[in-house]
């Protein structure tokens, strides 16, 4: 049974959602315990900002050297290399893997010398103790990005073989480690325990998927070569995307230069809102875009087949996250108090986290679409269109951080981050748009309407609930404060579909037909067992 599980493979755009979907939805879970548990130990503080500093500059190598080469060029390449045959899509993989691994070693090995150098340009507002204690969590930390670059090339190869329970298990793992630095590394060996643990994270997140990777018959060669045609295509088609990632990540630097300006524990405010708003749109919107996107880049030359399934994965995404946006911003003073609220975390905290967790809630829907919509354009081995509107998006949110933060503090770089991602998504629309004349838009802005409104009576509800519960429940406990969401959520969910259903909406039969199709994968497994 567990080789069954390990070794699964999709049949479906949904099925492979689905089950990436409940995994995100289990490593969200993880995540909340992390971060409950660096809340109540450290609280809002210099200590925590230190560890999200250092932790900046690891995933920075990692983002721009993996996450550029994995999405728009080892996919779709390793899928045509498959088209012929596995031996030449094995030789392939082996190539990339060893490459790149190499240009990781050499990085890393090159940040943690200069670190001394690097990290007073990102933490200007830190003092020297701080300083120092960053540089040693970052040479620590620096062989994340190796492990997990090699792993997530891994993943690439098991998503083209639709093995996405095993690559949704690995960040489940991945969080584990950190768990584990949290509660056994730390008070042995203080906050360098933070960094230990991201490292065991990165080992576990490896490990967890080569029995799944030599049951496809993998065959690893040590293949370094520069010269290579294979790595000279991945190059080309990364260079653009890699760009992006960088002005992205550059992105990510100036909002912690800015927060390390600002009041001791800003950038931990800023990461705590950012990791509750991000929950959702990895159980619901990243899970739609990695599913779909071999899907996609095999469709290339079936024009009407290719915007078929973009607006079908658009519409879906859309049912799931407007109304998980509007009742983030209903319930955001929950959310706050139930997954950080313990120990250290006082009460001015939790107000700084739920005022900027509430402008981040406004982006939610932008957010969730801009991984599919870019998903879209490396599908066609297009790579310059994304970069360039992450380019202009981040140059935005760099100008408005820059303005706001100095008025607004945490808050301003949570509204700087907002703009800058509608922005983004507007000119990837427009780019997708001037590609294909229409996008469906007849069927996709009635069906957000629909949404919109059921939505917005759902959270009428939730409201009601919220002040009808308070006066029967003491919600100064964790019990009471939990069942008055619980009922909130309920409520609201039953009233969203409900009223989706007076109306008729055709998005309805999104889950009919999930379900149906769920109920009938367990039949023809009961049969085949």
């Amino acid at each position: 049974m567990i080789q069954k599980l390990l070794n699964h493979e999709s049949k479906t755009v949904s099925g492979g959602a689905f089950i990436i979907a409940i995994f995100y939805l289990l490593n969200g879970i993880l995540a909340l315990a992390r971060n409950a548990l660096l809340a109540g130990h450290f609280g809002v503080s210099r200590q925590l900002d230190i560890y999200y500093a250092a932790f900046r500059i690891p995933d920075f190598i990692y983002v721009i050297l993996i996450s550029g080469a994995l999405s728009a060029g080892f996919i779709p390449l390793f899928a045509e290399k498959l088209l012929k045959s596995k031996e030449e899509a094995w030789k392939f993989s082996s190539n990339i893997l060893t490459t790149l691994a190499f240009i990781l070693a050499i990085g890393a090995a090159i940040v943690a010398i200069f670190a001394p150098l690097i990290v007073p340009l990102i933490v200007p507002g830190f003092d020297a103790a701080a300083r120092q204690s960053v540089v040693s969590l970052v040479r620590i930390m620096m062989l994340q990005p190796i492990l997990l670059g090699v792993s997530n090339i891994i993943v690439g190869i098991l998503q083209n073989f639709k093995r996405f329970f095993i690559t949704s298990l690995a960040p489940i793992f991945y969080n584990v480690g950190i768990i584990i630095g949290i509660l056994f590394f730390v008070p042995l060996v203080g906050l360098k325990g933070l960094a230990w643990g991201v490292v065991l994270g990165a080992v576990l997140h490896l490990l967890v998927q080569l029995p799944s990777l030599k049951n496809l018959g993998f065959s690893f060669s040590f293949l370094p070569d520069f010269r290579s045609d294979n790595f000279k295509k991945i190059f080309s088609l990364m260079v653009p995307r890699t760009f992006g990632l960088i002005s992205t990540q550059i992105n990510f630097f100036i909002i912690t230069i800015v927060a390390s300006t600002l009041a001791a524990g800003s950038l931990a405010v800023f990461n705590f809102a950012n990791d509750l708003q991000s929950l959702p749109q990895n159980i619901f919107a990243i899970s739609f875009a990695i599913s779909v996107f071999p899907v996609l880049s095999q469709l290339i030359g079936k024009r009407e087949e290719f915007l078929g399934t973009l607006k079908e994965t658009i519409k879906n995404i859309l049912f799931f996250m407007v109304p998980i946006a509007v009742f983030y911003l209903v319930l955001r003073a929950q959310i706050v108090r139930l997954t950080l609220g313990y120990g250290h975390f006082g009460w001015t905290d939790t107000i700084l986290v739920i005022d900027a967790l509430g402008i981040f809630a406004l982006g939610m829907v932008a957010q969730s679409l801009l991984p599919l919509m870019v998903r879209a354009f490396f599908a066609m081995k297009d790579s310059i269109r994304p970069f360039l509107a992450g380019l202009l998006g981040n140059g935005l949110n760099i100008i408005l951080s820059l303005l706001l933060a100095p008025r607004l503090g945490v808050r301003g770089l949570a509204l700087a981050f907002m703009i800058a991602g509608y922005f983004n998504f507007y000119l990837l629309w427009r780019f997708l748009k001037k590609r294909f004349i229409s996008l469906g838009e007849n069927k996709i802005w009635p069906s957000l309407m629909r949404i919109i409104a059921a939505a917005l009576i759902a959270a009428l509800a939730i409201v009601g609930v919220l002040r009808l519960a308070d006066m029967f429940l003491d919600t100064h406990t964790v019990f009471g404060l939990l069942a008055q969401s619980f009922l909130s959520l309920a409520v609201g969910l039953i009233v969203y579909l409900f009223t989706l259903s007076l109306m008729r909406a055709p998005e309805l039969n999104y889950l009919k037909k999930f379900f149906r199709s769920k109920r009938g994968e367990l039949k023809t497994e009961e049969v085949i067992d």
